[in-house]
């Protein structure tokens, strides 16, 4: 009886801590929080969609503080609102789980594929300087370079928030050399 009581204590208490763990782990974070640099100094954002023969076309912008477009595009980068999902701490424990990022996605006509955003500082330091959030198609991800996964990141209206951002940039990016 005491043994079970003790079992059953442990269990609450294990089950209690994971859940204030969970709910901890998914609070809203920004783009600076996620990519773990909080004053960057370049942003370097690659677009890719196809075209009705499905051909790449491909774009890229590259601003750097002090430039002009770098402090709004900045705000509206801080803007974005992302959850990191409860489950992304089981591919961290678990690793053989895999990348959110594996696979082929599929796009409907008129849909960016993918959006990548990637901040890097001089200042910055750690084994890999850059840090990048993506989108592709209709969903979000970062990488986690310190568990070498790239994990799935929620956002309100996720799809439309993103090919909004995409076909935005994708006015002011240059055609990407080939």
């Amino acid at each position: 009886m005491k043994r079970e009581k003790l079992f059953y204590g442990t269990a609450i208490a294990v089950l209690v801590a994971a859940l204030i763990l969970g709910l901890w782990y998914k609070q809203p974070k920004t783009i600076r929080e996620i990519t773990g640099i909080a004053a960057p100094d370049n942003i370097h954002i690659s677009i890719i969609r196809f075209d009705e023969q499905i051909n790449m076309e491909q774009r890229k912008l590259h601003l750097s503080a002090g430039d002009e477009g770098f402090d709004a595009l900045m705000a509206q980068l801080d803007e974005l609102e992302f959850r990191r999902p409860p489950t992304n701490l089981l591919r961290i424990a678990l690793p053989f789980l895999g990348d959110a990022d594996s696979g082929e996605k599929d796009w409907e006509e008129g849909d960016f594929y993918r959006m990548d955003v990637t901040f890097s500082s001089s200042d910055w330091e750690g084994p890999t300087a850059p840090s990048y959030v993506s989108f592709w198609v209709d969903q979000w991800s970062y990488r986690d370079y310190e568990h070498d996964l790239t994990l799935p990141l929620a956002v309100v209206d996720g799809k439309e928030t993103g090919q909004a951002l995409c076909a935005q940039l994708w006015e002011i990016s240059q055609p990407a050399e080939s």
